[in-house]
């Protein structure tokens, strides 16, 4: 856990915090399962596959940011329900991805074995696949604004999921495995892969509330910081939580000799850099006015979270 420095004081503390996370992954878990196709659905076993890489658990953190990024602009987070699943979709695309042996090579995702263990490798590579057009099917079902077509959201989900940002990410993360990376070359990394889909879930939450460029630009320094902040957290909890803990195989990192920021910094400069990162990442929300108080309570938790 990262202990909160003094200069990251609470301003308004928002008691329920855990209440209304629990209940936005509820309203999201529900409305995946409406989004996508049932497990009786032919061929069943893609389908299957699918839904058990889905409902794996996990936090929901990105579709919960997308619905307090509405809020925050003034909107209805309801109407933000389609980009929020279909965010999480393509994230879970790319953790089924991420897991094979060809890429980072887990055997174990949010408490129990990952795709391929249990379907196998090519088709944990057709669920990921799967996934990934799929996202597309429900970011297509959200209704365009004044300010912001249809266009507009499948060009921001597209650049966000393209070769430029979370496939490119992916990309320099593969070649950069057993070299020794400078601290920039690993935030090219995490700028790419966990900061980009992270302020691609907020931007679109804004989006869908029709937030005026103070607005998108004050979400999207946000996310920038905020992403990058809880990639040093996954990697300092990488090195001192236990796998029961993390859900995933814990010091895997260390042990296949991967850049992260424990090892390029120390683990004690990586927790003052998450709590740097988490301060410029709060710094940007007063544009936002007091509807962005969840934002702030939800950056808090992240830095102090323990998985």
């Amino acid at each position: 856990m990262v202990s909160l420095p003094d200069f990251l004081v609470r301003l308004s503390p928002v008691s329920d915090l855990k209440a209304y996370l629990k209940s936005q992954q509820i309203l999201v878990d529900d409305a995946l399962k409406s989004f996508l196709p049932s497990v009786t659905t032919r061929p069943r076993a893609i389908h299957q596959g699918m839904r058990y890489s889905i409902f794996a658990g996990g936090k929901r953190l990105r579709p919960v940011l997308t619905l307090a990024a509405a809020e925050a602009c003034g909107g209805d987070p309801s109407a933000a329900l389609a980009p929020a699943c279909a965010v999480e979709v393509m994230h879970t695309y790319s953790l089924v991805h991420d897991d094979l042996p060809s890429m980072d090579d887990d055997d174990l995702r949010r408490g129990r074995p990952t795709a391929h263990k249990v379907f196998g490798e090519g088709m944990a590579v057709l669920i990921g696949d799967a996934l990934l057009t799929e996202s597309f099917t429900i970011l297509a079902q959200t209704e365009p604004t004044k300010r912001y077509s249809l266009k507009d959201f499948i060009l921001e989900f597209s650049e966000c999921g393209g070769s430029k940002k979370l496939i490119g990410g992916q990309v320099l993360d593969l070649e950069g495995d057993g070299q020794k990376l400078t601290k920039t070359q690993l935030v090219r990394i995490h700028e790419n892969k966990t900061a980009a889909l992270l302020t691609t879930s907020l931007r679109l939450g804004g989006m869908t509330a029709n937030a005026t460029p103070r607005q998108l630009e004050a979400l999207t320094n946000f996310g920038y910081h905020l992403g990058l902040a809880f990639q040093v957290v996954d990697d300092i909890l990488d090195v001192t939580q236990s796998t029961e803990t993390l859900g995933k195989t814990a010091g895997k990192d260390e042990a296949v000799d991967k850049a992260t920021y424990p090892a390029v910094l120390g683990l004690e400069k990586s927790k003052k850099e998450a709590a740097r990162l988490t301060k410029k990442a709060l710094n940007a929300l007063p544009p936002l006015g007091r509807k962005g108080r969840r934002l702030e309570e939800i950056a808090h938790s992240l830095l102090d979270r323990e998985f």
